[in-house]
């Protein structure tokens, strides 16, 4: 059987808590005083490319970046993904229309980039589309 024990008083337990509460302030103000801007711009990422993201939810939306990928509209996008994004460049796989977005955040220390893709609607763009030996 297992008995569990209760010591109270001033023993070691209770300085070394004491100690160690008292290292482990000393230890937070040092981090507060070298704040990591990168942990700050990927909090910032988080909030900020959900927004975006949230407002494709909307039909206009949705359409209005379709067309800007489809017809390689560089402002537009940059309208829907507001300042810190921009599109850096157009470009098609088989059967695709593509965009490549650069976000920037925490005072440039954190950086995403991402592609979005959306189905071609010309079948012969140098590509034949992807769909060959007579298929359509």
């Amino acid at each position: 059987m297992s008995a569990k024990a209760k010591i109270s008083g001033l023993g070691k337990g209770r300085r070394a808590v004491l100690v160690s509460g008292d290292r482990r302030r000393h230890h937070r103000r040092h981090h507060r005083r070298h704040e990591d801007f990168a942990v700050e711009g990927i909090q910032e990422m988080g909030a900020d490319l959900s927004r975006s993201f949230a407002k494709l939810r909307k039909r206009c939306k949705a359409r209005r970046l379709v067309a800007a990928i489809r017809h390689c509209d560089r402002r537009a996008i940059n309208e829907i993904f507001e300042w810190r994004c921009r599109a850096i460049c157009f470009f098609r796989k088989p059967g695709f229309d593509c965009v490549k977005i650069s976000c920037c955040f925490g005072r440039g220390s954190a950086f995403v980039t991402f592609d979005i893709c959306v189905r071609s609607l010309n079948r012969c763009c140098g590509f034949d589309g992807g769909f060959r030996n007579g298929f359509f």
